[in-house]
């Protein structure tokens, strides 16, 4: 196992960092992401002949790689990495019409079953009975409407 050149080495430990990175860390932290995937590089230069198989050479051509990697990688993992600014989830109730079997205003929600669920329906604005909405929001158990009139 000892016998093994530079090039193997980094690939061996390349790969190693690349799954403590991923694997238990999550992608919390990109330094060794970066580096894994330098030392892979390099081992593949290495094993290319490209760059001398010393250790000066891996230790500069590693550390030039993890820069380049850092610098072009940054920015795309990091907007991965970011929760959506949109932290709203749509059901696919959104954009469904129905008619009011009762009136309802901001401070008198009304009722509307539907998929077999009662759902509590809300507006920010009296609507009279019978009257054809249309759901703008869901959430759980609360469907918030406006006149199917309006935009």
């Amino acid at each position: 196992m000892f016998d093994m050149s530079l090039s193997q080495w980094l690939f061996m430990l390349g790969i190693g960092l690349l799954v403590i990175e991923i694997a238990f860390l999550g992608f919390a932290t990109f330094v060794l992401f970066f580096v894994g995937l330098a030392m892979l590089a390099t081992g593949g230069l290495m094993a290319m002949e490209i760059v001398p198989q010393t250790i000066n050479s891996a230790v500069i051509t590693v550390s030039l790689l993890s820069i380049a990697a850092a610098f072009i990688l940054w920015k795309p993992l990091k907007k991965i990495q970011t929760p959506s600014e949109d932290g709203k989830i749509e059901v696919g109730f959104v954009g469904h019409r129905f008619q009011l079997a009762t009136d309802i205003a901001p401070d008198q929600p009304g009722e509307h079953v539907y998929s077999g669920i009662t759902w509590k329906v809300v507006s920010d604005r009296a609507i009279a009975k019978a009257a054809h909405v249309k759901v703008v929001q869901a959430d759980v158990g609360r469907l918030t409407v406006v006149p199917e009139n309006e935009p």
